[in-house]
């Protein structure tokens, strides 16, 4: 019979009920008890050490913010994460490059370039990006070249770059001065040849040569060259030639960071069936990943493009697969299989591919259906998720020196929305501007207007001339000794703005020398207009030099139209305009336009980091009615060529219904939707990759480390929506009642305070603005015609230029004239018609209109 014990320790009692307890055992009632209770005890301290540590732990991650850093490099890798938490940008700075060879190596002609021992022609069945062709070159002779002459400065350092395929001939590489070679691109697919060198001279030939025998072929693409800084020029001679590409991508003249984006893409990387590559005619969606194929296929496979990191782990698997119905991993090219199953997951690597398609097909004579496939990184299969994308994108342009890549703009992020801190202005000379003749050499015109900000540092300019060639800022010396020169000056109009000057070659403009052009002359040259004497050249060329007006007549610079005979007031629209940077005294902070928020997921994250995401541009639609309708077709072009159409929205809602098509589009793709998906009335958008490459830099941040922080992201978050929300609710309170706001008057001009008018500007909630004035000239005097009475901020000016009315009257407001006031896209209100009296005084200003930036 067992003796009674305590439940939880153990201790030994005494059995009363038993006769043979004749005695007390103090070595079993009393010893053995204690020592149990001692030991007990000593656990107990153990225990409770352990639990206080642990107390200690979870203390400190709810008391202690920790946050991990992040730096988010260019394209895509594979990120990391604890915890789903958010991304906090912390750093993003521009970046500035300046092909010097302004567009003349992107091949949409190449009657710049000379043709040494060879014969070229554009090709337009293989190109890498931009004006998609590339110029073909056939050797005439063992060594053969195509070569251009261009300006350097003695001691300065440059890179040389071009995109290189070697058809038929032994080795094809770039090559400046016949004495710096690049390396060799001996394969044929375009690969990247590239070379350094140091000015010695003021002039340098650079070319892309091919060698081996007469007949044999290469073709060269995105020739550029870029000054570098003395640390990077050493940097480059340790860099690959893909890396040499990815940091010094080919650009037009003059680009800017266009457009920053992050997107994290889904822990499935499969999207719905709906946005297929392409889909066989035979077969159906039954809801957004299940899939049915009726019939044996006849056309190619249902098929996926999907973008992937080489050498990487992926795993491919579905919930059901029924029928006969099969899947496949090829290369994005089909040259490739990477992986090709039935039953069951399967993991795969990627091997040397970026893309590869996933391929799905129904080969049986019955019904064939997959259900929710998968592909994830890693080798473990995963439950089914739906695709779903995070992505950051930020609508703005972010610039720094082109060299040294110093005094960059910033972006920083403040109570949920994004600033930018920007130090340089690009100005575009559409024709808005007011430029006036300010002097004249032999051979060119000097031209002389107002920058709309405040002043410039000096040295900063960089202007793109309509062709795309670079100049750089000089002297007022040299701008008023030679054409094809850039200069900015050191004070302006009451001494707030600068003024800036070019020369302008009389080839240029048409303009002799012993003819003196108009402000809305000048104004047509910078709408893409050249003057000419029709009566002595009537094919364009030449230039006017009468005086008398006969005979005057403007043809496009590009001649890709006839000539007209009388003043042009419209751009032309093939022609680009003159564009001027310049860096700011000072800076200035402004909003920036973004959509959503980045954010990893629990485990490994594939991360894209690029540049040039439009989003949500409002679209035109050409459509065929009864067929089908377009976004980005060469009749109605998206403001950027499309390289890679992402989604559409039909009042701002996701519309799955339109798919990217290659039929004749303005870029490399467009949006197609069938008509019987298409609504006329609606109001449609469309987000894309533009087809220009822009330089990249790299998304720093932090990701929360711990509860607090991720309870402090919260908190923040929560706070932010809600101030955003109280500030949409105010916005549509006050939508009767905006607020007036009082300009600053320039040109020494000043209110008049006539009794019926506001003196000011505002806008409403549908971004209507009125401006209504009353001016007087300085000292009471008349108001000149082209004087720029104020600039409104952003946020108040027009896309393009807008005409509003004004009047004329004596300083009681008496025998009234009407005359016209234009509003151009930077802002500026000037005064652009006179009546025939000019004695009056007195302006009234009183106009609507949209504020479109």
């Amino acid at each position: 019979m067992s003796e009674p014990k305590t439940t939880n320790l153990g201790l030994n009692k005494i059995d009363r009920s038993s006769p043979s307890t004749t005695y007390f055992d103090l070595d079993k009632y009393l010893d053995q008890n204690w020592e149990k209770v001692d030991g007990f005890a000593d656990q107990v301290e153990e225990r409770a050490a352990e639990t206080a540590e642990r107390v200690s732990s979870i203390q400190e991650r709810l008391d202690t913010e920790k946050r991990k850093s992040v730096t988010l490099e260019q394209g895509l890798q594979i990120i990391n994460a604890e915890r789903t938490s958010a991304f906090k940008l912390e750093g993003l700075k521009g970046r500035t490059l300046v092909n010097l060879l302004g567009r003349d190596g992107g091949f949409e002609g190449y009657s710049n370039w000379g043709i040494g021992a060879a014969s070229a022609t554009l090709d337009t069945t293989v190109y890498t990006q931009g004006s998609m062709s590339s110029l073909k070159v056939t050797l005439a002779s063992t060594n053969s070249n195509i070569s251009k002459t261009v300006s350097t400065s003695v001691g300065k350092t440059y890179i040389l770059i071009a995109d290189v395929k070697n058809v038929s001939t032994s080795s094809a590489f770039v090559s400046i001065s016949t004495v710096v070679n690049g390396n060799v691109i001996t394969g044929t697919t375009f690969g990247t040849s590239f070379a350094r060198f140091t000015a010695t001279a003021s002039t340098h030939a650079i070319a892309v040569v091919g060698g081996g025998e007469s007949g044999q072929v290469f073709n060269a693409d995105n020739v550029r060259l870029y000054e570098v800084s003395s640390a990077e020029y050493v940097a480059l001679n340790s860099m690959t030639p893909e890396q040499v590409a990815a940091k010094y991508p080919y650009v037009d003249s003059v680009h800017p960071i266009r457009n920053p984006y992050a997107i994290r893409y889904g822990e499935n990387l499969i999207p719905p069936f709906y946005e297929a590559t392409y889909r066989t005619k035979a077969s159906k969606i039954i809801d957004p990943y299940t899939y049915q194929q009726t019939a044996v296929s006849t056309d190619s496979w249902t098929r996926f493009t999907i973008t992937v990191l080489p050498q990487t782990d992926y795993h491919l698997s579905f919930s059901s697969l029924n029928g006969k119905a099969m899947l496949a991993v090829f290369s994005v090219d089909e040259k490739v299989l990477l992986l090709n199953y039935g039953q069951g997951g399967r993991t795969f690597n990627s091997g040397v591919h970026t893309q590869i398609s996933v391929y799905i097909n129904g080969t049986g004579d019955r019904v064939d259906t997959i259900i929710n496939p998968m592909l994830t990184l890693g080798k473990t299969a995963k439950p089914f998720k739906p695709r779903e994308d995070v992505m950051l994108a930020l609508q703005t342009d972010l610039y720094a020196d082109s060299v040294t890549g110093t005094n960059a703009d910033e972006v920083f992020e403040r109570d949920g929305q994004y600033f930018k801190l920007a130090k340089w202005r690009k100005v575009v000379l559409d024709g808005s501007f007011t430029h006036l003749p300010f002097g004249s050499g032999t051979g060119f015109k000097v031209i002389n207007a107002l920058l709309p900000e405040s002043p410039a540092v000096d040295g900063s300019g960089l202007l793109t001339k309509y062709q795309g060639e670079i100049i750089k800022e000089t002297d007022y010396a040299t701008v008023s000794s030679q054409a094809d020169n850039l200069n900015i000056g050191s004070s302006g109009a009451n001494g707030v703005f600068d003024n800036f000057q070019i020369s302008i070659a009389n080839i240029d403009s048409g303009w002799g020398d012993s003819y003196t052009p108009t402000a809305e002359e000048v104004k047509a040259y910078f709408m893409g207009w050249k003057m000419y004497d029709v009566n002595t050249n009537p094919d364009g060329s030449g230039v006017y030099n009468r005086t008398d007006g006969v005979g005057k007549w403007f043809v496009p610079v590009n001649r890709s139209s006839g000539g007209v005979n009388v003043l042009p007031t419209a751009k032309v629209p093939t022609v680009a305009s003159y564009q001027l940077l310049y860096q700011l005294a000072t800076p200035t902070v402004e909003p920036i336009t973004f959509e959503g928020q980045l954010t990893f997921i629990e485990g490994v994250n594939q991360v894209e980091i690029g540049t040039g995401l439009v989003v949500r541009e409002k679209a035109a639609i050409l459509s065929v009615p009864g067929s089908a309708a377009a976004i980005g077709d060469i009749g109605n072009p998206t403001a950027y060529k499309v390289e890679k159409f992402i989604r559409a929205y039909k009042n701002s809602k996701h519309d799955p219904s339109w798919y990217a098509s290659t039929l004749n589009p303005y870029g490399a793709e467009k949006a197609r939707i069938d008509w019987v998906n298409f609504d006329p009335a609606a109001a449609y958008s469309v987000t894309y990759l533009m087809l220009d490459k822009h330089p990249v830099a790299p998304f720093i941040g932090s990701v929360a480390d711990n509860e607090k922080a991720l309870l402090m992201d919260l908190v923040q978050d929560v706070q932010q929506v809600n101030a955003r929300l109280s500030v949409v609710e105010s916005k549509e309170d006050e939508k009767d009642a905006p607020a007036w706001i009082t300009p600053t008057l320039l040109s020494g001009i000043t209110f008049n305070n006539y009794p019926i008018n506001r003196q000011g500007y505002y806008k409403n909630s549908l971004n209507v603005v009125q401006l209504s004035l009353a001016i007087i000239g300085p000292n009471n005097g008349g108001i000149a015609q082209n004087t720029l009475i104020c600039i409104l901020p952003v946020g108040y000016r027009p896309s393009s230029n807008v005409f509003i009315t004004g009047t004329n009257t004596n300083a009681q407001g008496l025998n009234a004239q009407a005359l016209s006031i234009v509003i151009n896209s930077e802002g500026q209100v000037v005064l652009t018609s006179l009546p025939t009296t000019p004695s009056q005084l007195s302006v009234t200003v009183s106009g609507v209109f949209l504020a479109e930036q």
